[in-house]
C-alpha cells in the first residue's frame, strides 16, 4: 500500500462549484454542482451508484464564464457507499477545450487559484492541523467540515483516513484543496484550534 497520498492538483484542480448536467446513458439527465473542476475532469455528488467506467455527457456552467462547457467522460471512481459520488475523467479529445474552460473558471474567480499553494504528495504519516480560522465565516463544503471535526487538535493523514474511510478516496483531493486554502496545515507553529473553527462548523439555525 502507498505511504503517501498524491495531489490531484498536480494536474490543477480548483475548488469550484459549477452547476451540471450530466445525460444518463439511458436517456434522462440530473443537475448537480461540481466539488471540483480540473481540465481533465470534475468531482460531484451522484443520483446513485455508478461503475467506474461508466460514460457521462455532461455540460458545466458557472455564473462568471461566458459560455457553457460541453463534454463527455467516463466514471474514474465512484463511492460505495452513500452520500453517491463520483470523479468524472474527461474524455482525451475534449481537453483542449476544457483547459481553456478551466483557464477562464480560475481568472474569473480571484483566489481561487489556491490550489497551486499545495504540495504535490502528503506522507500517511504526516500530521495535519487546523489552519488560523477567519474572521468571517468561510464557504465549506460538507467533506471540509467532515475534515474540520475529525481532525481535532491535529491527526495524520493515516488516522483521517480511517476515521472518514466512507468518503475516501474523495477526501484525498479535499485535503490539498484545504491546504491551498489555509484551513489546513502541515506546520504545527502556523495551527489554529477547534475552538477558532467551532462557530463556523455548527449547522445553519433552522
Amino acid at each position: 500500500m502507498p505511504n503517501v497520498i498524491l495531489n490531484p492538483r498536480r494536474v490543477p484542480r480548483a475548488p469550484a462549484r459549477c452547476e451540471v448536467r450530466c445525460l444518463l446513458p439511458g436517456g434522462g439527465f440530473w443537475a448537480s454542482d461540481t466539488t471540483d473542476v480540473s481540465p481533465k475532469g470534475c468531482q460531484l455528488p451522484a443520483p446513485g451508484p455508478f461503475r467506474v467506467g461508466d460514460p457521462l455527457k455532461l455540460t458545466l456552467a458557472s455564473e462568471r464564464v461566458d459560455g457553457v462547457l460541453a463534454t463527455t467522460g467516463r466514471v474514474a471512481w465512484a463511492s460505495r457507499n452513500p452520500p453517491w459520488r463520483i470523479g468524472v475523467a474527461f474524455d482525451d479529445h475534449f481537453t483542449a477545450g476544457t483547459a481553456r474552460w478551466f483557464e477562464r473558471l480560475v481568472a474569473a474567480y480571484p483566489g481561487l487559484a489556491t490550489y497551486q499553494l499545495a504540495p504535490e504528495s502528503i506522507e500517511l504519516t504526516a500530521t495535519l492541523f487546523p489552519g488560523p480560522a477567519p474572521r468571517l465565516a468561510p464557504e465549506l463544503g460538507p467533506d471540509e467540515v467532515a475534515v474540520l471535526r475529525a481532525l481535532g487538535t491535529g491527526a495524520s493523514v493515516a488516522k483521517l483516513r480511517d476515521l472518514l474511510a466512507a468518503d475516501w478516496p474523495a477526501i484525498e483531493g479535499v485535503l490539498f484543496a484545504m491546504i491551498g486554502k489555509k484551513h489546513l496545515t502541515l506546520d504545527p507553529g502556523a495551527a489554529g484550534t477547534p475552538e477558532e473553527w467551532a462557530a463556523h462548523l455548527r449547522p445553519d439555525p433552522e
